[in-house]
């Protein structure tokens, strides 16, 4: 019997084209092809006659081809058309027509006389009853019909290179070939009820629809146990790790409070009594902090590193964004300086101790400023421009991923050119050159130099905000690229030689969890040993990780003094040392160092990643966490990527805020919104006008704020309108910012740059060009920068967009102002799949657990984790041993990186 644990390629009978499909959806081993679990499945024991009418529910039809056609239109686009029978026609029966617009592959697998089952919504178009774009298998009689026809078919995720016959196939050879021996039960026998051979064997190819739906809630139970075990110690190790009391009298924070203009919420009452018990516990604090915008979560938050500050120790301040990072930055000195709070800022951009921010600069501040960039009195990098790759070096994007996501990690494969062999010194230099760019584009978390090839294991890091005002990450192509062109520089110098050094890179995979991470990381570091280049138990001088760094570099010299000095006794900061330290992922870097690390803050939290948000946190002595964000989260989300936090929520929004008033409108009645838009302005509010893009494009119907800037200015003459998107200079931005702020603008063209960080209580009123083309949360975020003042605001979301989609979605915002409200009707409308990021989580994917439609499912899977926990926290019993495989472990330790 084969074992699931063997790779794919270890079976004889499996042809090669196939495999190299299958690798592309991640499946290697015959575990991971048998965990391949069907989309769904197509009841083929029986069809339906074929419909007369039109259906919104796909359904699943069978016929025989009794003619084909293909037509232009347009030029050059073509329309392949075939036209289905049913299989016992009546006098009655109309035919179904089915076609595919540019597909050119599919005319080239329907021919006349097949039989083929088709999938889709059936259209009356004129007096035809037609499928556009349907899914369709073609029905081969031979030996392995009983697989494809006349039962319950599973329907997989596929590929190209990779039909539903021929994946089904495979898929149905190996389950015979393995032994139900194999699969070793994850979750515990009070939650599942069965064999997970049974339910693996019924997922795949169920005797009954009965019998799919027990192995679907088997398999999901297991899967969502997994998650909840991991959740679980993640909470148990956050608890067992030694923390200190974080907390001051409180005298400090009795005299901010008084010296707001107004009155704290019962609700933010509520939630700072619940943060001001964990600082003062001796466990660390790991809280998530939730509300709507405009709640009053930075008042909280200030008043936590208030506490914080009076016990002796430095808060961790992080925003996403430079902007919001300087808005924080000057919300805390007009507050905090008056009390003697010293406070300092650390972007990419710039680092500041007093003195006012360009952008929040006041006519009456006073004192100097000590401005520096980032990299003043540091030694400029070595980073070699592009003219000095080697001539006719040519570096393509091809085989790298289609798809970059922020602080995903990636481990790659660079082989060298015509098997070009590194000397040791070669080898040697490769390596400095991986190692120069640590810590400055990227994290690097293992790399091996073998004589013709290199791996890495690589998370990019920020390189600039783009036109939304989101973190740009450095791309992926653009470190390799580096990579090569630097150390081909310094190779063919010192070899003198001249030519390119490297061929292009084979992406090997987007590492998608903690086991991906664990299995590349091992991989890399045995390659050496494991490829017979090194003898077992000889040294291989040219494996790195990130210990090596550790141990050699002397720059980690400060962090082990400042870590010898925390472990002391609470003591008082330096007077010259910041009590808050502002700043964006620039806190990540190794540049800033705390003297004494008490508390981190972290706004926003959901555009870090969550190894990002560990390296600010995971310091010794352990400091408390506070992350918030504004984007209220659903409560299954709780459960899971928020599992091993605990929650408070300002459900109450202040009572001196101004209504706000949203209006879907018709591109139509431009001309009505016009007027309204000269009254407000006239009665002197100020006003944003939102556009999805900065300029226009042929691939996109949008509008753009540049091309349209000149428009506004004339409908809104003789109020003055400015320009503002993510591509100007940081100081242009500046500047017009604080125009408008001091209310010079009246009116801001502007791009989503506006969506976090901009506070102007005289601004009322919002006009969202092409708001279809936003999602609910973005909108909501947008719409959150009016009704900052007592003014009555009006928020217009034009779209000329009228699909039912579009006007489902407008309408929430249109009825509600309520983020929580908001948020629940996001998920209902997108789903878990958009909004749940798991390489932001750090939990594993799931394969086939749907957070939406299986919420009671989960709540079932984190009572049983939970109990367990309860119990044997060690996982010492001899019954809960076997769960220990769940958590991944790297060193004695969680290589989940605890949120």
């Amino acid at each position: 019997m084969t074992d699931i644990s063997i790779n794919l390629e270890e079976l004889s009978w499996m042809p090669r084209p196939r495999l190299l499909a299958l690798r592309r959806l991640g499946v290697a081993t015959v575990e991971d092809l048998l965990t391949h679990f069907p989309r769904r499945h197509e009841d083929r024991t029986e069809f339906p006659n074929f419909p007369r009418e039109e259906s919104d529910v796909p359904i699943c039809l069978c016929g025989e081809v009794i003619k084909t056609s293909l037509r232009r239109f347009g030029g050059w686009k073509k329309i392949f058309e075939a036209t289905l029978q049913e299989s016992q026609p009546n006098a009655l029966s109309e035919p179904m027509v089915c076609r595919w617009f540019n597909l050119h592959y599919v005319q080239k697998m329907i021919a006349t006389g097949q039989r083929i089952v088709v999938f889709g919504k059936p259209r009356l178009r004129g007096k035809r009853m037609c499928m556009d774009h349907p899914e369709f298998e073609v029905i081969e009689n031979d030996e392995e019909i009983s697989i494809h026809f006349r039962r319950i078919t599973p329907i997989y995720p596929a590929t190209e290179g990779l039909s539903q016959r021929a994946l089904r196939s495979i898929l149905y050879r190996v389950l015979q070939e393995v032994a139900d021996a194999a699969w070793e039960p994850i979750a515990p026998h009070n939650l599942v009820r069965g064999a997970r051979s049974e339910a693996i064997r019924a997922i795949h190819f169920p005797k009954s629809w009965e019998a799919r739906d027990a192995a679907r809630e088997y398999l999901v139970l297991s899967e969502f146990f997994a998650m909840q075990m991991l959740i679980a110690w993640r909470r148990a190790d956050a608890s067992v790790r030694h923390g200190q009391a974080h907390c001051g009298s409180g005298a400090l924070l009795e005299k901010f409070l008084k010296s707001l203009p107004f009155e704290l919420t019962a609700a933010q009452r509520k939630v700072l009594s619940e943060i001001r018990r964990d600082l003062a516990a001796n466990c660390r604090m790991n809280r998530l902090l939730q509300g709507d915008v405009g709640s009053g979560k930075t008042v909280v938050a200030i008043a936590a590193m208030l506490l914080a500050a009076e016990a002796g120790y430095q808060t961790a301040f992080m925003a996403p964004t430079q902007i919001l990072a300087e808005q924080h930055y000057d919300v805390l000195r007009r507050w905090l300086e008056p009390l003697g709070v010293r406070i300092a800022l650390r972007t990419a951009a710039r680092q500041e101790e007093t003195g006012p921010l360009p952008l929040f600069a006041r006519e009456a501040a006073s004192g100097s400023a000590r401005v520096s960039r980032a990299g003043d009195g540091v030694a400029p990098s070595r980073t070699l421009v592009d003219r000095q790759c080697e001539p006719g070096a040519q570096y393509s994007r091809r085989r790298l991923p289609h798809f970059e996501r922020p602080w995903a990690i990636y481990a790659v494969t660079i082989a060298t050119n015509k098997d070009r062999c590194l000397s040791p010194n070669a080898r040697t230099i490769v390596l400095e050159s991986l190692r120069h760019f640590h810590n400055r584009r990227y994290e690097m978390f293992a790399a091996c130099v073998m004589p013709d090839h290199v791996h890495l294991l690589i998370q990019p890091w920020p390189k600039d905000d783009d036109d939304k005002g989101n973190t740009a990450f450095w791309p992926l192509s653009e470190l390799l690229h580096s990579i090569k062109s630097f150390s081909a520089h310094e190779l063919n110098e010192i070899e003198n030689k001249s030519g390119s050094v490297w061929e292009k890179e084979r992406f090997d995979r987007y590492v998608r969890s903690d086991r991906d991470l664990k299995e590349k990381f091992h991989h890399i570091l045995r390659n050496p040993w494991d490829s017979g280049v090194a003898k077992q138990n000889e040294d291989y001088l040219w494996v790195w990780t990130q210990d090596d760094e550790l141990r050699n570099e002397s720059s980690f010299r400060r962090d082990a003094e400042t870590s010898t000095r925390d472990a002391c006794a609470p003591q008082a900061l330096p007077p010259d040392e910041p009590q808050i330290i502002v700043g964006t992922h620039a806190l990540l870097y190794e540049s800033v160092s705390f003297s004494n690390l008490g508390l981190a803050v972290i706004d926003e939290q959901h555009k870090f990643g969550v190894a990002q948000r560990a390296r600010l946190t995971a310091r010794e002595p352990v400091p408390d966490v506070l992350v918030m964000t504004a984007t209220p989260i659903p409560r299954t989300l709780t459960m899971t990527i928020y599992g091993d936090l605990d929650v408070s929520t300002i459900d109450e929004m202040p009572g001196n805020r101004g209504k706000i008033v949203t209006a879907v409108r018709d591109t139509s009645a431009l001309g009505e919104v016009l007027r309204f838009l000269q009254t407000e302005l006239a009665r002197g509010r100020q006003l944003y006008v939102v556009y999805p893009l900065i300029d226009e494009s042929e691939k996109l119907d949008a509008k753009a704020a540049a091309a349209e800037y000149d428009l506004w200015r004339e409908r809104l003459h003789p109020f003055r309108c400015e320009l503002l998107h993510g591509r100007m200079a940081a100081a242009e931005k500046q500047q017009i910012m604080e125009r408008f702020r001091r209310g010079e603008t009246h009116a801001l063209i502007s791009t989503t740059v506006l969506e976090v960080g901009v506070d102007v209580p005289n601004a009322s009123v919002m006009v969202i060009e092409n708001a279809e083309r936003f999602g609910l949360a973005q909108l909501h975020q947008l719409r959150g920068r009016i009704g900052r003042g007592e003014h009555k605001s009006y928020c217009i979301l034009l779209s000329s967009n009228q699909t039912p989609e579009t006007s489902a979605k407008l309408a929430v915002l249109e009825g509600t102002t309520n983020g929580f409200e908001v948020a629940e009707a996001d998920w209902e409308l997108r789903g878990p799949g958009d909004l749940l990021g798991t390489a932001q989580s750090g939990l594993p994917a799931l394969n086939i657990g749907d957070l939406k439609r299986d919420a009671s499912l989960m709540r079932r899977a984190r009572a049983a984790a939970m109990a367990v926990f309860e119990t044997d926290p060690r996982l010492e019993l001899s019954e809960n041993q076997r769960f220990r495989h769940l958590i991944v472990e790297q060193q004695g330790q969680t290589f989940s990186h605890v949120s």
